[in-house]
């Protein structure tokens, strides 16, 4: 008897064994950061040098700073653009408020600002012993101070909305700021950005290195004389990546293949009373944006365009309860019938984005990027590969930021929205047991990502990520959420919403510990450590069968 349960032990740990080792592992691991961060004083905590002499011109040791003075470029209408001034801003001289918003790593920040004139700046750093051929990523929390006005708080461009631009190029060391030898990623703005303006985002690039020694540059600028054109940043990262830039040959054939994209659930139809009313009973895990999602199609609108009219239909409450009624549609009011989205044809849905290209080379130079092809030579390549972005959501009881695989579990009801364009692509409602949910088949282009926590629940870190996502490439994303009844305010607005003052917001709601390693690796490579304990238990087994075998 005790050798049949012996031989039981040790079947059951070897098949155990072979099924963990012999899955297929996920294509997360493969983008997982690999190395810390290979920037000099990235949280620009090493002190800083006046360049140039000059003064006005503060820049973080390790750093160099950039600027277009008296020369207009495009998009500014001929107004010349003019030298800023930067500060290595310390904590201590912030105001409490402004803190949260600022600062991102440690005591110390960059500000960049230029009142009443066009602003091109940008602040660059040569980095050695890079590996060619292998990805690394750029990681930028930026927050875009331009003010139109301070009529009734912080007023963001509402004429132009296109004014400012952030954008990322790599290149040879020794390469000049702006030349043809460059490669740039694509331009992020209000148009492919919700919320760009007053909020700090992380902007996130991946690039293949091409030498062992490259320059990187990180762009910012404002093309219209505004009553304040600014930048904040802290706490910029460069990593290297566990992939390669070799990406695998495509299906043969001329032309383009169509690729499908995501598609999100559907949820049911409701049912109007009859009276003609649409209420919704507010649900565990239920917020704003999630009723919206669900309630568009009912009210013939996209979801931002729902959100704030659900919002003021119910006189804009701060929370929502479980058990809460919602107005969605009022007594009388007609609910036009539901009609399937016209899917666009082929030719259209695997047409490659068109890039906005900000023209910021000065006046002397009309050239596109050297990684820009003609049109025709397009047109002949194979079919592109598609990107995913892969996220999670964890229960971030210290409010640290990162995640303790030990006690912080992930977090469910939390509604992760695709957006491109400022148009949603599909959102996936966290189930806290299944994630990380991979959004697979996005065409390269420029994505935000961002979460809208259940109700009671606030992000502890970045809310909001601008992600460029190229062919073949896979970025992680996790968001730490905390249960906060008392401070957390309903604040799901929509991504294109960019009339908040945030000079009000709560500081505590802010994210003062973001960092990306502790938000891409912390999270996917907890992987390998459950592997490991998984081996360790399997070992144990595999030991108890040995000795009751020799036991009987």
């Amino acid at each position: 008897m005790k050798n049949k349960i012996a031989k039981s032990v040790l079947l059951l740990a070897a098949t155990l064994f072979v099924a963990l080792f012999g899955l297929p592992q996920s294509d997360a691991a493969a983008q997982d950061i690999i190395s810390g961060n290979l920037f000099e004083n990235g949280g620009f905590e090493a002190g800083y040098f006046n360049q140039d002499d000059i003064p006005q011109i503060a820049v973080p040791n390790g750093w160099r700073m950039h600027w277009l003075d008296g020369v207009a470029f495009e998009g500014t209408e001929g107004r010349v653009a003019y030298r800023p001034e930067t500060v290595v801003w310390n904590i201590q001289d912030a105001p409490e408020s402004e803190r949260s918003l600022f600062f991102k790593d440690g005591s110390y920040t960059l500000k960049l600002f230029k009142p009443w004139a066009p602003l091109f700046v940008a602040l660059s750093q040569e980095v050695s012993g890079l590996e060619v051929g292998r990805n690394y990523r750029i990681v930028a929390p930026i927050y875009v101070d331009i003010v139109e006005s301070y009529e009734g708080g912080k007023q963001p461009p509402g004429a132009r909305p296109d004014a400012g631009f952030i954008r990322f190029s790599v290149g040879p060391a020794g390469s000049g700021w702006r030349t043809a030898d460059l490669t740039y990623s694509p331009t992020w703005g209000a148009a492919n950005v919700g919320g760009f303006y007053l909020n700090s985002i992380n902007y996130i690039w991946d690039f293949t290195a091409t030498s062992e020694s490259m320059i990187i540059f990180l762009e910012m600028g404002s093309k219209v004389p505004y009553v304040n054109s600014g930048f904040f940043m802290d706490g910029v990262g460069l990593y290297a990546l566990g992939t390669t830039g070799e990406v695998p040959s495509s299906s043969s054939g001329g032309g383009t293949t169509a690729q499908a994209g995501p598609t999100a659930t559907p949820f049911p139809t409701p049912t109007p009373r009859p009276d003609g009313a649409i209420i919704h009973v507010v649900n565990t895990g239920d917020t704003f944006w999630t009723i919206a999602i669900r309630y568009a199609p009912a009210l013939g609108v996209t979801p931002e365009e729902a959100l704030p009219l659900i919002r003021e239909l119910n006189n804009n409450p701060a929370f929502i309860a479980v058990g809460q009624e919602l107005i969605i549609k009022e007594p009388g009011a007609v609910v036009p019938t539901a009609e399937p989205t016209a899917e666009p044809p082929a030719e259209e849905a695997d047409a490659a984005p068109t890039e906005e290209v900000i023209e910021v080379e000065g006046t002397d130079s009309g050239s596109a990027p050297a990684d820009a092809a003609p049109a025709e030579e397009v047109a002949e390549v194979a079919a592109p590969t598609t990107g995913t972005i892969c996220v999670a959501a964890f229960d971030d009881q210290n409010a640290d930021g990162v995640r303790d695989d030990a006690t912080e579990g992930l977090q469910a009801d939390a509604a992760i929205t695709i957006f491109r364009g400022g148009s949603t692509v599909t959102t996936h409602i966290t189930d806290g047991a299944s994630e990380p949910y991979c959004f697979e088949n996005l065409a390269p282009d420029t994505y935000q990502v961002q979460i809208f926590p259940p109700a009671d629940y606030q992000p502890t870190t970045s809310p909001s990520w601008a992600v460029s996502v190229a062919e073949g490439a896979q970025i992680s994303v996790a968001f730490g959420t905390r249960f906060d009844p008392q401070e957390t305010a309903v604040t799901d607005t929509t991504t294109t919403d960019t009339t908040t003052d945030t000079t009000a917001v709560d500081s505590e709601t802010a994210d003062t510990t973001e960092t990306a390693p502790a938000e891409e690796g912390g999270f996917f490579s907890s992987i390998g450590g459950i592997v490991l304990v998984v081996a360790a238990i399997l070992v144990l087994l595999a030991g108890v069968g040995v000795v009751m075998l020799r036991r009987g």
